[in-house]
């Protein structure tokens, strides 16, 4: 075949369609031809003239050369021609179509997910499933139940719908009491190591710790710490250690010392060691605080006795007479009469069921109050007004509820002779002048100037200045009543006076008593209490110097002088120098940032309207804030001092509600838990009060269960395979978690 046989003119390639499967032929110039020696036609069929290729030459047309109609032809391109047989296959290669058929053959034909997917939504709801164990794990703790209850509370759970693991999953069951304490050791573990970082991030700490025998005889240390967050004191519960039966100051030394380098936590910051006035915390030479002072050579660290426990050794310790050497004699024998009666009067009631009816119906008809009689304890500064109050309530002159029955006991033959015989004898105890002279003014003393007292000093908030002026207040009172020839007794001795001239007292006869020897001995025990506060109640320089610096009420006080050159420099010497050891401190510096800062805090003082410590120094901080954004650096050492201030506490009080709460936990039935038990429960009872449904709760789920299923623990939640994944040899066998120490 010639060359010019070979070749078809542009009409007759049209006709090539019929024949052709593609949607594409090649073509070339004759030139170009000439040039190449083998010129190829990209067909299904391949068009030959028995061995050779057939070339087919097509005119060259301009890249979107117009057609005769005037719009552009799709069909031809320059340079490397291209005609396009087959437009109605082209839009296959269009991304749009791809997706749609996709979706088409995935809807038709039921594809199922990838594994992977698979697998991440079967986690997912495993996850969940796991962190509502743990809520209810942490439900079981706030409501101080037994770890053995958490099993029907999630069968409980379960039943209203709440997803959950099913009981057993490969031998292992969440829903013990061993799976419970894995969950709350995790939740405390995440509580704990936050509450480390809040102490870290405080400038200074304080530290609050009480010892104690728990159910088991076994002596144990509870520790609270103070710590600033945001300018604001927070008190939170730390940890409960084991002192192995030493309570010495040097096992508690070695305790806390362990302690902190186990958490990591630098001693030198801490300002305040807070404790009840036991000599262990505040011997002068071997207690505790001492013996850290000399272990860190930390002078500025400051003992804080418990304001409440010091004013409980001013009520027990004034009932005791003193001897010629100012010491301690036997107690006073009106005090101890007192405590007899009262004792004799609980005692008569407690144990018996029918004594306490007839009091009851007593009661109704004179229309009192169901009052009942309570133990008084050897705690006198607090349970003893509880157990006045009740005995006043039953036999003042419109209703002796207690002196009617038993008067009717003692007379009516219908009880036996033992019970007429105890009820006489309680009665003629009672109504005598002495026991209710004595009674009607140890009432006036708590109701007027001890229950006040013992009532601000459970207030965590209460200032050293408030403090001290509500001591100082009660102190004038009790002298104004003695400092007469004629005592001027309170208004329940008072009336009592004036209601027993005829030695009738209601409807009943007392038996007269000496009442200047009465009174006299009233008086000598106002003297002992007065001594007792002089001498425990000592002001302190320190804190009262902070309190120029510092003190909201102080402050607005002395708004009017605040802003003067020279306020408050004497207060900072003194303070300056104490803590001029003190890391991260200046204590030169600091003399420049009190005198800048006085102009705006006078200005604040103006305008503010909230004078408690815990808020006002916040919202002065924060305001600043806004108008300086270097304020923290800028006022760093004046800040140093603040947090001192902020941190110092008047009362131990935390430490015995965390007692308190350690005993609600560790009841009689549950005395064998083990200490490492008994913290893990403490840390979540009072560091996560929050609702089970709230955010919190639900944050502090998420991140134990981070901690549950780290990989050091190894848990079945993250080894999830498929079937085929399996080898051929695998034998199926129980897996045995290992056993949780309660």
């Amino acid at each position: 075949m010639t060359l010019n046989t070979a070749f078809t003119s542009f009409d007759e390639c049209i006709l090539l369609e019929d024949n052709v499967n593609e949607t594409e032929i090649k073509t070339t110039d004759v030139t170009e031809y000439a040039i190449s020696s083998s010129i190829s036609i990209s067909s299904s069929r391949i068009l030959t003239d028995c061995t050779n290729v057939i070339p087919i030459p097509i005119p060259t047309v301009a890249q979107n050369q117009p057609t005769v109609t005037g719009q552009e032809n799709q069909w031809c391109m320059s340079g490397y021609k291209t005609l396009k047989l087959d437009k109605v296959k082209q839009h296959q290669q269009n991304d749009v179509h791809k997706d749609a058929q996709a979706k088409e053959l995935e809807v038709t034909s039921k594809l199922q997910s990838k594994w992977i997917d698979a697998q991440t939504k079967a986690r997912s709801k495993h996850r969940e499933a796991i962190e509502n164990l743990i809520i209810a794990s942490i439900f079981t703790c706030q409501m101080d139940d037994a770890l053995n209850s958490f099993s029907p509370l999630c069968s409980l759970m379960e039943k209203t719908g709440t997803k959950l693991l099913p009981a057993e999953v490969s031998g292992i069951s969440y829903r013990n009491d061993d799976a419970a304490l894995c969950f709350l050791q995790n939740v405390s573990q995440f509580l704990h190591e936050e509450l480390i970082e809040k102490i870290k991030a405080s400038s200074t700490v304080s530290w609050m710790m009480d010892e104690s025998t728990s159910r088991t005889t076994q002596k144990s240390l509870i520790v609270y710490v103070k710590y600033l967050d945001d300018f604001e004191p927070k008190t939170s519960y730390y940890c409960l250690i084991d002192l192995d039966g030493d309570g010495t100051a040097q096992n508690i030394l070695d305790s806390i010392s362990c302690m902190w380098r186990k958490d990591d936590i630098n001693p030198k910051n801490t300002c305040w060691f807070a404790s009840d006035n036991a000599s262990t915390f505040t011997g002068v030479n071997n207690g505790v605080v001492e013996k850290l002072r000399q272990k860190l050579d930390a002078n500025w660290i400051e003992s804080s006795p418990c304001a409440a426990h010091t004013f409980s050794l001013v009520g027990s310790q004034a009932a005791y007479t003193l001897t010629d050497d100012n010491k301690l004699g036997p107690i006073s024998s009106s005090v101890s009469k007192l405590e007899s009666s009262i004792s004799k009067i609980y005692n008569y009631f407690s144990r018996s069921s029918s004594r306490q009816t007839r009091l009851k119906n007593w009661q109704r008809f004179l229309e009192q109050p169901e009052l009942q009689f309570k133990r008084l304890f050897d705690i006198r500064w607090s349970s003893i007004r509880d157990s006045i109050r009740p005995i006043i309530k039953n036999i003042e002159p419109n209703s002796q509820a207690l002196f009617i029955v038993l008067d009717e006991t003692s007379s009516d033959w219908i009880y036996s002779i033992a019970d007429r015989e105890a009820a006489n004898e309680l009665r003629k105890q009672l109504l005598r002048d002495d026991f209710l002279f004595t009674i009607h003014f140890h009432h006036d003393l708590h109701e007027c100037a001890l229950g006040p007292v013992t009532k601000a000093l459970q207030d965590d908030d209460i200032s050293y200045l408030e403090l001290m002026k509500l001591i100082d207040e009660k102190k004038k009172m009790l002298r104004k009543w003695i400092e007469q020839q004629t005592p001027m007794w309170g208004p329940s001795l008072s009336n009592y006076i004036q209601e027993s001239n005829k030695n009738l007292y209601g409807l009943f006869k007392i038996e007269p008593a000496n009442r200047k020897k009465l009174s006299q001995e009233c008086c000598d025990h106002i003297n002992r209490m007065l001594q007792e506060l002089d001498r425990r109640f000592v002001r302190s320089v320190l804190r009262e110097n902070l309190s120029i610096l510092f003190d909201p009420n102080y402050l607005m006080d002395h708004k009017e002088i605040v802003g003067e050159p020279e306020y408050g420099r004497d207060a900072l010497n003194y303070t300056r120098l104490k803590y001029g050891k003190l890391p991260s401190f200046d204590k030169t510096a600091v003399q420049y940032e009190w005198e800048l800062i006085k102009a705006p805090l006078a200005e604040y003082l103006k305008t503010s309207i909230n004078h408690l410590r815990r808020q006002f120094w916040k919202s002065f901080i924060l305001l600043r804030k806004t108008v300086n954004e270097h304020f923290d650096q800028q006022f760093k050492n004046i800040l140093v001092l603040l947090s001192i201030y902020l941190l110092s506490t008047s009362n131990n009080a935390e430490c015995e509600r965390g007692f308190s709460a350690a005993n609600r936990v560790q009841t009689n039935g549950r005395s064998r838990l083990l200490r490492e038990t008994l913290d893990t429960l403490l840390n979540i009872r009072l560091l996560l009060s929050d609702d089970v449904r709230s955010q919190r709760c639900q944050f502090v789920a998420e991140k134990a269960f981070e901690s549950w299923n780290d990989h050091e623990s190894n848990r079945r939640y993250p080894r999830t395979k498929l079937i085929i994944d399996v080898t051929d040899d695998y034998e199926p066998s129980t897996q045995k978690g290992v056993g949780v120490g309660k």
